[in-house]
């Protein structure tokens, strides 16, 4: 799911991951297959050292991403992030940060998938991330804490941004703005973030900020979570989409073998069973490259359900393959298991 894997972390015990995302104008991060869906951002406010006015000290938002370009269903892995910036001009050297995700745990389980991160001047066209590890607390409002990075605490200069992404999978279906949102007057004025149990299917992330002179103790974006159940129903849109009903339709199941290697083309079989003939479009996806389709193909009436497809190119190292029906008028979409390759 990432495309920065140096080493790996598991994070079973906890349940969290990190990726990428730059942040653009401060506003929101960079896209790729498929649209970020970004929370409310917060900020705190500072007294610039230069003009000894107030002005925005640390900036934060948070947001999810799925690789296909749509609501995720429940079992397939999407990705959480947050991020913070710091805009203002201090009188210290910069600020303290500790990041900690807030939100349903019970309705989450964890692939087993490296932590990335990194740390990046707000303006830098090529940021870079790694998956060194990091140091997975509970935090003090009970969620999951990055305390560390490397063995430091995180500390950001005047322009710097501090990013990370967590994969995950839903266990039921989320639904978002349909629920409660954490809109308490302790995450509005920076004291605290709201309890998880009034917050409904929404993602916090309350960045605890220190040693800038900021008026928050708390900087605390959320996100509003989606994800399909099993009738593909998920009981609202997210942001520009949502999952739409699959009544009347037959379930479907699929799976795939692979035959690649390293920088050559390869080769995908499909299979797709359903009670009905299945037809519609395939892909795989490579989730270890930002779910980059790498196959393509259309099922028809005439291949009984089974399709041979041409692999892309595929370079050295790891890549985690997926094969997902889109489904038809008549038959549900589904994916098959993701299949992790390490090619040499």
């Amino acid at each position: 799911m990432t495309p920065h894997h140096r080493k790996r972390t598991s994070l079973v015990a906890l349940g969290a991951s990190l990726l990428t995302a730059s942040l653009l104008a401060l506003a929101s991060p960079a896209q790729a297959a498929g649209e970020w869906q970004d929370g409310s951002s917060q900020s705190d406010t500072i007294i610039d050292c230069w003009t000894g006015q107030p002005s925005t000290g640390v900036t934060a938002n948070t947001g999810w991403w799925s690789p296909t370009g749509e609501v995720p269903k429940v079992g397939e892995p999407f990705l959480l992030h947050g991020y913070v910036g710091l805009v203002g001009l201090p009188c210290s050297s910069g600020v303290s940060v500790v990041p900690e995700l807030l939100f349903d745990e019970t309705a989450f389980g964890y692939p087993d998938e490296p932590v990335t991160w990194g740390i990046n001047d707000i303006d830098d066209p090529t940021p870079t991330f790694t998956t060194d590890p990091v140091q997975l607390t509970r935090g003090v409002n009970g969620g999951i804490a990055i305390a560390s990075v490397n063995g430091h605490a995180i500390t950001l200069a005047r322009g710097q941004i501090f990013e990370f992404q967590v994969p995950v999978v839903a266990t039921r279906a989320l639904k978002g703005t349909a629920t409660p949102a954490p809109t308490c007057s302790e995450r509005t004025a920076g004291i605290a973030p709201c309890p998880v149990a009034t917050s409904g299917d929404h993602l916090q992330v309350a960045f605890k900020v220190a040693g800038h002179g900021g008026n928050k103790s708390f900087v605390t974006p959320y996100v509003p979570l989606f994800a399909t159940g099993a009738d593909g129903g998920a009981g609202g849109g997210a942001g520009g989409g949502g999952g739409g009903g699959q009544l009347g339709k037959v379930t479907s199941t699929t799976s795939a073998t692979y035959k690649v290697s390293a920088g050559k083309k390869g080769r995908a079989r499909v299979t797709v069973q359903a009670s009905a003939t299945p037809t519609g479009q395939v892909v795989v996806r490579d989730l270890a490259r930002n779910g980059r389709v790498v196959a393509r193909g259309t099922l028809t009436a005439g291949h009984a359900g089974v399709l041979t497809l041409k692999v892309a190119r595929l370079g050295k190292g790891k890549h985690r393959l997926v094969a997902q029906y889109a489904g038809s008028t008549g038959v549900q979409p589904s994916s098959a298991a993701v299949r992790t390759i390490r090619l040499t």
